[in-house]
């Protein structure tokens, strides 16, 4: 009886270790081909030694290296005396932005968030077709609003 005994836990052990291994490779099977998959990974740059050299002195004279590594603070955070001040692109005014939301809106070019589409491609209907283009650089004369909360 024991002998039997014997041959079942070696057999119960056995299929605990065939089937942990068996476990372990469908894990690390896709892992192991995911470079058969994506040949050259988007992450990866095909620079030059010299272009990943003049990257380099460009962000050191910029002041964008990483100086820091517990803060991750650049050069420029800890001494922006020492570099020049980045170029601030001009933005648009608070009633060019209202005057575009409002044209937006009243044609139809507003993203219904349930289905991903515009409004006028759902109810087609309810937007007028074609709207008269106006002169480059005249904007839309906004409406008054009054909103009371």
């Amino acid at each position: 009886m024991s002998t039997r005994l014997n041959t079942t836990r070696r057999a119960t052990a056995l299929n605990l270790l065939i089937g942990s291994l068996a476990l372990a490779a469908a894990t690390l099977a896709p892992t192991a081909r995911a470079g058969e998959l994506d040949p050259e990974p988007s992450g990866l740059s095909i620079a030059s030694r010299e272009q990943v050299r003049a990257e380099w002195l460009a962000a050191q004279r910029a002041g964008d290296l990483i100086v820091s590594a517990e803060t991750g603070q650049t050069a420029r955070d800890l001494a922006p005396q020492r570099y020049p001040h980045a170029a601030e692109v001009a933005g648009k005014t608070r009633s060019e932005v209202r005057a575009e939301t409002i044209s937006a809106i009243r044609s139809g070019d507003v993203l219904n968030l349930a289905t991903g589409q515009k409004l006028n491609q759902l109810f087609p209907t309810r937007y007028p077709h074609a709207q008269p283009a106006q002169a480059k650089g005249q904007i839309a004369a906004a409406p008054s609003v009054s909103t009371t909360y």
